[in-house]
């Protein structure tokens, strides 16, 4: 009987191996023989793109942009970077476009007047023409209809957008308008 018990242990031994991936492992292959060409070279991989911020989940609030500091509340060094970075390179363009010839040397004090080369950029310019806007600047509108209507539709537009200030309220007399460049004419 114990050889019975041997044989039987060993069938259910062998099984059990059998069952759990046991036994021998597998031959492994031999390496392969050097070869007489070098390895091909592989590139590097390609970098990846940066990750896009994660898209806002549904209901999250955004976040909010940074707060532009307000025209009237910058400082004079903030004043000349805008005025360097946004605001001349604009005005120039649009100048230049409006008569290319006049405004061919474009520069600081063609708005600013002669201050401009001690850093003095004082407005209004007495320098500019003086403007009447009694009857709708109507003086104007004989001896310069094309400037006025140059000044009036896309100068004093666009310098109240680059400027991120409010256009002129006859109402209240404020904001961005002809007189906050220009002088009036009699003052």
């Amino acid at each position: 009987m114990s050889t019975f018990r041997l044989s039987s242990f060993s069938v259910l031994l062998g099984a059990a191996l059998a069952a759990c991936g046991g036994g021998q492992p597998a031959p492994e292959a031999p390496p392969a023989a050097p070869s007489a060409e070098p390895a091909p070279i592989q590139a590097p991989p390609a970098p990846s793109a940066p990750e896009a911020p994660a898209a806002p989940t549904a209901g999250a609030p955004e976040p909010a942009a940074p707060k532009k500091t307000a025209w009237k509340d910058m400082t004079e060094d903030q004043k000349k970077e805008v005025m360097k970075t946004v605001v001349f390179p604009a005005m120039k363009a649009h100048f230049q476009e409006f008569d290319a010839k006049e405004f061919k040397d474009f520069t600081c004090i063609t708005c600013h007047g002669p201050g401009a080369k001690e850093g003095k950029f004082k407005m209004p310019n007495a320098k500019l023409p003086k403007l009447d806007p009694k009857d709708n600047f109507a003086k104007h509108q004989k001896k310069e209809a094309k400037t006025l209507a140059f000044m009036m539709e896309k100068v004093s537009p666009e310098m109240t957008k680059l400027l991120e200030v409010e256009p002129f309220d006859p109402k209240t007399n404020q904001g961005f308008g002809c007189f906050s460049c220009h002088t009036m004419a009699g003052k």
